[in-house]
């Protein structure tokens, strides 16, 4: 396969994705083929392509004689992330601890700083990029990045589920991220493992919420 034919099936993919993540595509939609070609402006087959692989993923799914919805989010699919998550994490940034530089706690303040510019300007998109690359870059420092590429598939729906509660949640998730960061740097394993349970069990905090906010958006 050409390589543009590819770039243009990755583009479509991650465009539709971010699409769906930040509910410019509403979950329970039915879709239109033809709009998203219009309004991606590349072609029929890269979008073609990227909705398969998508539907794969359970982001779509296709109902006979009707057509092609959104899949609304599965709470039993976000909690068995977020078991799965802070599990693995407090493993995962106990390891850090014992191998974190200057150089490392250097990078994860600039990412900390570049979350409460996102915060203040409520960018979702980039504040939720940067939340899942402060978490990212613990998996790097333990030397288990292929741990986090696996788990990418088990968060798509914690992570559209953390998008629509970020409005109420910013400050909380940066306090929480810098608490963490001061426990690692301390080698504080207990206080760490304290704090992973504490930042993902926000998902308990925020479900009441979100299912009297948006009750059609769930399963």
């Amino acid at each position: 396969m050409a390589a543009n034919a590819i770039n243009f099936q990755n583009q479509a993919y991650d465009t539709i994705k971010k699409m769906i993540l930040k509910t410019e595509l509403i979950p329970g939609e039915k879709i239109s083929e033809k709009e998203l070609e219009e309004k991606l402006t590349i072609g029929r087959s890269p979008v073609r392509v990227a909705i398969i692989r998508l539907q794969k993923e359970g982001l779509f799914h296709v109902v006979p004689q009707s057509g092609t919805y959104v899949s609304k989010i599965n709470l039993q699919q976000v909690y068995e992330a977020k078991f799965v998550r802070e599990n693995i994490e407090k493993l995962i940034f106990i390891e850090a601890s014992e191998l974190i530089t200057e150089k490392d706690l250097a990078e994860l303040d600039k990412i900390i700083k570049l979350q409460k510019v996102y915060a203040e300007t409520e960018d979702h998109s980039n504040f939720l990029l940067y939340d899942e690359a402060f978490h990212e870059f613990f998996y790097t420092i333990a030397n288990k990045k292929n741990v986090w590429n696996w788990m990418q598939l088990l968060n798509l729906q914690l992570n559209r589920f953390r998008m629509l509660s970020l409005d109420v949640n910013w400050a909380k998730i940066i306090h929480q991220h810098e608490e963490i960061v001061q426990a690692v740097k301390a080698k504080d394993k207990q206080q760490i493992e304290t704090l992973i349970s504490k930042h993902l069990h926000l998902v308990d905090e925020n479900t009441e919420r979100l299912l009297k906010a948006y009750p059609n958006y769930f399963l």
